[in-house]
């Protein structure tokens, strides 16, 4: 049995002539794709990366970005991951570019929601890994967890009592996770 996948034709152009509705939208295999998000998920977004924040403004080693930055990934998808962190070495001159990133984030942060299809969002996680991003987290604010992923299969849960790290993306970044939420 053959199967075929047919690509939508939308384009980045199209993706920066979205309504500003505050909703989050990403191009996905030429399709525009929205991702409503709920006050809890954007509270945990911003205190994860408010936390990396603190980090590195006692250790200038990279720029932490909120899910309206856009990644464009060599296969042609722009994602925005909730939290997204980037070494200045990636950077060109070592500073934010004024359009989308075309930089590969060393951490890529996917804040779970209610209204998250799983599917969707182990696609997503895949794609990160695929396009190296060597570090992703996956946070759940329902259970108070955080799945790390540095592979599809070499994957670690980390509990509200537990202490994180991100090396060796953010060396010496440590918090305990129950500060996520």
């Amino acid at each position: 049995m053959t199967t075929m996948s047919i690509k939508g034709t939308a384009t980045i152009q199209d993706l920066l002539n979205t309504p500003k509705d505050g909703r989050k939208y990403e191009l996905v295999d030429g399709e525009i794709l929205v991702s409503p998000a709920g006050m809890r998920h954007s509270e945990v977004a911003g205190k994860v990366a408010g936390l990396i924040w603190e980090f590195l403004e006692r250790n200038p080693i990279g720029k932490v970005y909120g899910s309206d930055v856009g990644i464009a990934f060599p296969n042609g998808n722009l994602r925005s991951p909730d939290v997204t962190y980037v070494s200045l070495e990636k950077l060109p001159g070592r500073r934010s570019p004024d359009t989308f990133g075309e930089v590969i984030p060393d951490l890529a942060v996917e804040v779970l929601s209610p209204s998250d299809s799983l599917k969707e969002l182990g696609r997503k996680i895949g794609e990160f890994l695929e396009n190296g991003v060597p570090l992703v987290w996956l946070v759940d604010p329902a259970r108070e967890t955080v799945t790390v992923y540095r592979s599809l299969s070499q994957t670690e849960q980390f509990g509200a009592s537990d202490t994180i790290t991100a090396e060796p993306v953010l060396p010496g970044f440590s918090v305990m996770v129950s500060r996520f939420f």
